[in-house]
Parts: C-alpha cells; sequence; structure tokens
C-alpha cells in the first residue's frame, strides 16, 4: 500500500478512518537564552497525564497493538527531518469502516499530537531515535472479554493476514481515576520491568489471551549507578526513573510525581566555557524533576549556586558534568540556581512539585505562575528569602497546568481568527 503524507503544517488534519486525526499542540516560546529552555510544549487538555517510550537506535516494532479501553495522543520528538510511517487497521466492532487499512508517513514534530481511537490496530516505522509522549485516555467496560486491567493491548503479528473484530470500552474515566491509575503504574514500577504482551491464541480448540513476558531485555543499556553517582551535588541529585523495558535499549517512562503532570521542553545546543555561565534560573516555590528524554549518552554540563539560606553549602557554586539517560532524572531543589550547557538539541520532560509558606502572602517571593527568576552570578546578593517549605497537594500542580493550558487555548484561538 503506498502511504499517504501529512505536511508538517497541518497542524490539525483528520484522516481516512474516523476518529484518527492530527490534533494542534499547546507549545508557547521561552525566549532566547541559551542556558535556558527555548521552548515549552504543555500538556494537552484532558486528564493531564502522560507516558514517555524512547526508541533505541534498533528498534523495530514485530507487531501492531490494539487498546481496548485506551485512545492514544502520541507526540512525535525527535529531529524534524526524521520520517515515520505509521500503519492502522480499524478493529472496532461499532465502526462504520470494518477493517480498513490505510498508512500515512509524516515528520516527527512537536507541534501535534496524532489521536489514535481504542480499537484501532497500529503500528510505526521510522521510530529509532524518536521519543513519543502518550497522553492517554482510558476507559472502563462491563463484561468485555477482551479488555484486560493489567494490560489492555492486544498484540497482531505483522505478519498475520487477517484481523480481529474488538468491542471497545465505553466509560471514560474521571480525572481522578486517571490519576490512580497512574500512581498504580508508579507503584509497580518502583522497580524497573520488561512490559509483558497479549496474544489471543487458539488453545486445545479454545481461544484465550496469554500474556508473554520478554527476559532478553533485562539489562540492556549502560550502568545506571556511575551516572547517579556522579550526579549527587549539594540542592541536585539523581533518581531512578520509573519505567519499564519495552524493547532494545528502549523504555516506557511513567511520571515521577504525584500531579503526573508533565511538559515537554527544548534545549538548543550550546558549548560551555571554561567558567561557570553568568546566566544562572532559579525557582523559589518549586522543585524540578528534570528527564532527558533525547540524545542518550551525550553530555550535558550543570552550572549551579546554592542560595538556599538555610544550607550548609550557601553560596557554594559547582560545577556537573552528566550524560543523557531517560532512565534517569535529575532533581533539582528550590532555591538553587543553575544553567545547562548542551552537547545536543534536546527534548527534555519536565515535572514540578510547588512549595508554599505558612506566612503567606509573600512580598519577597515571585507569584505562583511566574516561579523562574534570571540571576546574573555578578549580582548574586546576600541574604536570600528564606524559602517555602510547605509542599503543596498535587491537585494544586494540575490545577495550574488546566489553567495554563486553557490560557494558551485562548491564545491560539485568537491567532487563528
Amino acid at each position: 500500500m503506498q502511504p499517504s503524507f501529512v505536511s508538517p503544517d497541518k497542524l490539525n488534519q483528520k484522516l481516512s478512518i474516523h476518529g484518527l486525526e492530527f490534533l494542534e499542540n499547546l507549545v508557547t516560546p521561552l525566549g532566547d537564552l541559551g542556558s535556558w529552555f527555548s521552548l515549552k510544549v504543555c500538556s494537552s487538555p484532558g486528564p493531564l497525564v502522560s507516558d514517555f517510550v524512547t526508541h533505541g537506535p534498533e528498534f523495530e516494532y514485530s507487531t501492531l497493538g490494539i487498546h481496548v479501553g485506551q485512545d492514544d495522543r502520541l507526540t512525535f520528538f525527535g529531529p524534524s527531518d526524521a520520517l515515520i510511517t505509521g500503519h492502522f487497521v480499524d478493529c472496532r466492532a461499532e465502526t462504520a469502516t470494518p477493517h480498513l487499512a490505510v498508512t500515512y508517513t509524516f515528520h516527527a514534530s512537536a507541534r501535534r499530537r496524532l489521536v489514535i481511537p481504542r480499537g484501532v490496530a497500529h503500528t510505526f516505522d521510522g521510530l529509532a531515535g524518536i521519543v513519543t509522549r502518550d497522553e492517554p485516555v482510558w476507559y472502563s467496560g462491563e463484561n468485555n472479554p477482551h479488555w484486560n486491567v493489567n494490560n489492555d493491548l492486544i498484540s497482531i503479528l505483522r505478519t498475520a493476514s487477517d484481523f480481529p473484530t474488538i468491542p471497545t470500552n465505553e466509560f471514560k474515566l474521571s480525572e481522578e481515576l486517571h490519576v490512580y491509575m497512574t500512581r498504580l503504574s508508579q507503584a509497580v514500577l518502583d522497580s524497573p520491568r520488561a512490559y509483558s504482551t497479549r496474544f489471543k491464541l487458539t488453545i486445545d480448540g479454545e481461544e484465550k489471551y496469554v500474556m508473554f513476558q520478554e527476559t532478553t531485555w533485562d539489562q540492556n543499556g549502560r550502568a545506571l549507578e556511575p551516572i547517579i553517582e556522579a550526579s549527587q551535588c549539594p540542592g541536585i541529585s539523581a533518581k531512578l526513573s520509573r519505567y519499564a523495558i519495552t524493547g532494545k535499549a528502549s523504555w516506557t517512562l511513567v511520571p515521577n510525581t504525584g500531579s503526573g503532570v508533565a511538559d515537554v521542553l527544548f534545549l538548543k545546543a550550546r558549548t560551555h566555557s571554561p567558567d561557570p555561565s553568568d546566566e544562572l534560573f532559579v525557582h523559589r516555590r518549586t522543585r524540578k524533576w528534570y528527564t532527558f528524554l533525547t540524545e542518550e549518552g551525550s553530555q550535558i554540563v550543570i552550572d549551579a549556586i546554592d542560595l538556599r539560606p538555610s544550607s550548609k553549602t550557601f553560596m557554594t557554586s559547582w560545577r556537573m558534568v552528566t550524560v543523557c539517560d531517560p532512565r534517569v532524572s535529575l532533581v533539582i531543589e528550590s532555591g538553587v540556581a543553575y544553567s545547562f550547557s548542551a552537547s545536543k538539541d534536546l527534548w527534555v520532560r519536565s515535572e514540578t512539585e510547588i512549595f508554599v509558606a505558612e506566612d503567606e502572602p509573600r512580598s519577597d517571593l515571585p507569584p505562583f505562575a511566574q516561579d523562574l527568576e534570571l540571576i546574573v552570578r555578578q549580582n548574586i546578593a546576600d541574604p536570600q528569602p528564606p524559602l517555602p517549605e510547605l509542599r503543596c497537594p498535587d491537585r494544586v500542580v494540575r490545577q495550574m497546568a488546566h489553567f495554563e493550558g486553557q490560557a494558551i487555548v485562548d491564545l491560539i484561538g485568537e491567532i487563528h481568527v
């Protein structure tokens, strides 16, 4: 089948299968400061939870997958000239186009997401080196024999000539249940494990779903202990991400924080000078979790100054050198000023925990939605303001993400009008 090409400028584009479509992402520029991020891709409207799947240089899919209770919403992060081919078959029992098969090619782009309705079989070629963000929308079902709450993905070999007809789940989960399901994933992946696949087989004349646990992927990739040990400084620490092994040197990352909310930031490559950068950035109310998603193995240099007034290392500066690995997340405490130097262009997951003080409102602290200050090293003064110590409930982070997303939606609407 000759694939149809979807142009990168088609940010909103319906495709041949009903419900299969590209939608514009919520993207906002962040300026052009070399030691900081230049672009932010916010969470899409909806439940605000997201997983990320990395794909190693030899990655390829041998199967198509059908979700019984999940709509996929995929953003493909990688080089803009990367060409991806998607194969889709409509396997929904309730569809007007049963077993319609279509193929599309498109470029990786942070500016749009691909929506794949539950019940549509899909697979991709050309994902090596690409990271996908999936912002799933989950549905439960009643007496659906094809659904497994632990793994609702039905795998089909790409060599198969026949496709099943699958009734899909119909009851959309609330936002609160999306958060609950995310926390279950975090608990299960407290220690990394290989992702299982589910096939429908005929055994002794009876059709059954069977789970297969991959064992050859375990411990695939560089050792993490040296990265974690080398990335420990006052106010900055490296933590093991929560992830499943989903292929050869490929990982599925679930959220680190209780809110489940993550943005994706773009960091331009720049070489670092022999001396620490004069420009640093500090959050007074926020603990940041950064996960370097792309260009695994490339170098990151972090310059930092500890501006926490109660710290034993107050006003101490240092430089830390580490490498990108999505299985390791970097945690930067509030009050630590920092800047980045990357050897290659990077896409970075950004997660947030927010803090308040007992004596709010505080005039010496920035407003909640503006918790980012540019610090010029030569102008740093002592004393620094005392930092908030009470962590906000996760629902506050989620509500702030909803407010930010709606503001961008309104702006996009004004631009398009």
